[in-house]
């Protein structure tokens, strides 16, 4: 079995949406460590399944506040939230599906 925290090699800055959807802002909301692994899929993949913009499977040490109002930021970067994967097995931990925005 793989040590969970040396999955964890990248820093992303988190931020959450505050205010009503037309009119809020980003705000910070800290950092993390997490493990990015691209899905299958991307701007170069052709077929049924394409799919625009890069995705990523991000893990995460567990935390509260991670929700479809969340976006990281890494490596110049902004991933969005499109889908928590909770998996009660392994509660020491968050995965969430992010895209790439820009």
């Amino acid at each position: 079995m793989t040590e969970f925290s040396g999955l964890l090699t990248e820093r992303l800055g988190v931020e959450q949406w505050a205010g009503d959807p037309e009119a809020g802002v980003w705000t910070s909301d800290g950092n993390v460590w997490g493990g990015l692994v691209p899905v299958d899929g991307g701007p170069d993949v052709l077929g049924e399944g394409r799919v625009s913009r890069t995705r990523y499977r991000l893990t995460l040490r567990a935390r509260t506040g991670i929700g479809l109002a969340t976006r990281f930021l890494w490596r110049g970067r902004k991933l969005s939230v499109l889908r928590l994967e909770p998996d009660h097995r392994l509660a020491d931990r968050t995965t969430v599906l992010v895209e790439d925005r820009g």
